[in-house]
């Protein structure tokens, strides 16, 4: 079995969808039930990649409080090797709350808004040899977004994972603030490119940020080389797969959505697994997709499909 040690944050979620007003006059409304559901970009990717049936060890900080608790149990539930996860008393786990509108797109707001342990990782509490010893590495740009311990750990992990012939991936995850990304957050994440093998990310909402001009075609096409692919996540569209040899892309699969929560992310897990077992860039792609296709029809990021859910998807759905 692979072993891929997936680093970065892993938070809770609180998921909120939208009152829903049962007449005109919206005197009648429906409460839904909110509910609690393991979170954070990175975490959310290794889940899926454990229910996809892929060996998953994660490395990241969280809080020795109410929500790390939760964490750390949701994670060895799910078969998340946790061992090398680091906790810091002193920090606290962060809950997302995430609202959900009518057509289940979601906006987060984070809390407590200090002290957050996900932007925390002491180096010297990494195990790099097993870094250096993994089938795969993979990380998130949530990781960079600030200008803490946590950016630089993560970009020495991918350094040392690269230049050991680890292949790495790693999902932009851009937070761009009023249409402008941060100098210093852009040359972070351009540093640990130099280290990424399969580069993932939206195209209009983060590789459009990520050049002189918002054309993500063109800004994707800029990063490929002999040793990286990008791959581009369109939403509705599908996803583009960019390579030296090859360009190509599969479409969506037609669903109800539900729910868009953590969709980049479960994404990845379904294109590492891919990837893991030799298939043609298109076929991962495909893969991608059908993993994310099956998530957003439910609620919360951890819906994603184990290897039984995800083949009865295929046989039952088609990509428009």
């Amino acid at each position: 079995m692979p072993d891929v040690i997936v680093v970065g944050d892993a938070t809770v979620d609180i998921i909120v969808p939208y009152p829903r007003f049962l007449n005109e006059e919206r005197t009648l409304v429906d409460y839904p039930e909110p509910s609690l559901q393991g979170g954070g970009t990175s975490a959310n990717t290794a889940v899926a990649l454990a229910r996809l049936g892929v060996g998953t060890s994660f490395i990241g900080s969280i809080g020795e409080d109410q929500y790390g608790r939760y964490v750390k149990s949701d994670l060895q539930k799910e078969g998340v090797n946790i061992s090398d996860m680091i906790i810091e008393p002193e920090l606290n786990t962060v809950g997302v709350f995430a609202f959900i509108d009518e057509n289940g797109e979601r906006y987060l707001w984070g809390w407590p808004r200090v002290d957050q342990a996900f932007k925390v990782l002491d180096a010297d509490k990494v195990s790099f040899e097993k870094v250096r010893k993994a089938d795969w590495v993979h990380s998130s740009g949530m990781s960079l977004a600030y200008d803490t311990s946590a950016r630089h750990t993560v970009i020495k992990i991918f350094k040392e994972a690269y230049e050991a012939g680890v292949p790495t991936s790693f999902d932009l995850n851009l937070r761009v603030d009023d249409g402008v990304l941060d100098p210093e957050y852009e040359k972070a994440v351009r540093e640990i490119i130099k280290y990424t093998a399969y580069l993932l990310g939206s195209g209009t909402d983060e590789f459009a940020y990520l050049g002189e001009e918002k054309d993500w075609r063109r800004n994707a096409r800029s990063f490929v080389s002999e040793g990286r692919v990008v791959i581009v996540r369109n939403g509705k569209e599908g996803s583009y797969g960019f390579s030296a040899q090859e360009e190509t892309a599969a479409p969506a699969f037609s669903v109800k959505v539900e729910d868009t929560v953590g969709a980049g992310d479960v994404y990845n897990a379904g294109f590492i697994r891919a990837v893991l077992e030799g298939r043609p860039l298109k076929e991962c792609l495909v893969a991608g997709n059908a993993v994310s296709g099956y998530t957003v029809t439910k609620k919360g990021a951890r819906t994603a499909p184990d290897t039984e859910q995800l083949q009865k998807f295929l046989e039952e759905h088609q990509a428009e």
